[in-house]
């Protein structure tokens, strides 16, 4: 997984509670805030008063929603509409081994500037002719190298003493809203959400792609099932997505192998053929880097979770 990199914790001796203690950095129309919660506990519950994106740092929480329950992990992202209530246990923290997280709240008129720049600067391609959107209550739960990378990137800024944060930020954010609403087109796919958040011709060629994905795929056969020109698929597949066509390919492979050893599938050399990959160091490599850990680490991390549950 990619994980944000932890903050120093609090002293014991200097909190003021064990229980998500803040330390909060404030700049205009945003802020950013830092928890950390040294025991454990249930039941806790927050508000925040802007849309808010959380990231967890180190630790686990466990958050319960009307549906469900979930554990929430290191290099996870959380998406938090306003003041909407998050009912939190924290059943591992300790004072030698705190959870820690962030959470971005920026204010709901600038996030709409923010939508508004987006698709001035960036019109989005979609025959449906809908504009870039941020669905707020589309939960979004994602480790993704991207966001991490920009999360890292927040935490830096707020704290640190550039007298340009402000501007600075405010391009940060940007980027991550847009990254955001990408990671959403995709998860429109898995969720089989309707017109507006997913060009329907994208969504067939994800599907063909899950359909033969051990065939040898390129961008001209995708081309043709979307009716476009290549070149004219390409880049409105890579605006919508984040990735190209052909990377598409790979994090397909990969979340259907990931999808055998979920399934207890434990030998990497098989797994690598039967997810449409040639060569097993190959495999090994596009795994790490859209994982951010290795096919044999993912195998261990699911044996302990299997364990522990």
């Amino acid at each position: 997984m990619y994980h944000l990199t932890p903050v120093r914790t609090s002293a014991v001796a200097q909190l003021r509670t064990e229980i998500e203690q803040k330390t909060t950095f404030t700049l205009n129309r945003c802020e950013l805030s830092i928890f950390e919660t040294h025991k454990t506990a249930e039941n806790i519950r927050l508000t925040f008063g802007g849309f808010t994106i959380t990231s967890m740092m180190r630790g686990r929480k466990v958050i319960h929603t009307n549906d469900s329950s979930f554990s929430y992990l290191p290099g996870e992202t959380l998406m938090v509409p306003t003041n909407a209530e998050m009912v939190i246990d924290f059943p591992d923290a300790n004072h030698s081994s705190p959870s820690q997280c962030t959470a971005l709240i920026i204010e709901d008129a600038h996030l709409s500037k923010h939508l508004e720049y987006i698709n001035d600067l960036w019109p989005r391609d979609t025959n449906q002719g809908s504009e870039w959107q941020l669905n707020p209550d589309f939960f979004f739960l994602q480790n993704d190298e991207q966001v991490a990378t920009l999360s890292n990137q927040l935490v830096r800024l707020f704290s640190g003493n550039d007298p340009m944060k402000d501007i600075l930020v405010d391009i940060k954010v940007k980027e991550l809203v847009l990254a955001i609403m990408r990671l959403q087109h995709c998860g429109s796919i898995d969720q089989g959400i309707g017109s507006g958040h997913v060009n329907e011709r994208f969504k067939a060629v994800v599907d063909y792609i899950r359909s033969n994905i051990r065939a040898d795929i390129n961008c001209r056969q995708l081309s043709k099932i979307a009716y476009m020109s290549k070149s004219v698929f390409y880049r409105m597949f890579t605006n919508e997505f984040g990735i190209s066509p052909n990377k598409m390919v790979l994090k397909e492979r990969v979340r259907y192998a990931k999808a055998l050893m979920n399934n207890h599938a434990t030998n990497i050399r098989s797994l690598c053929y039967e997810a449409g990959f040639s060569d097993p160091n190959y495999f090994s490599r596009v795994f790490k880097k859209i994982e951010g850990m290795t096919p044999s680490e993912y195998l261990a991390k699911n044996a302990t979770n299997r364990q522990s549950s």
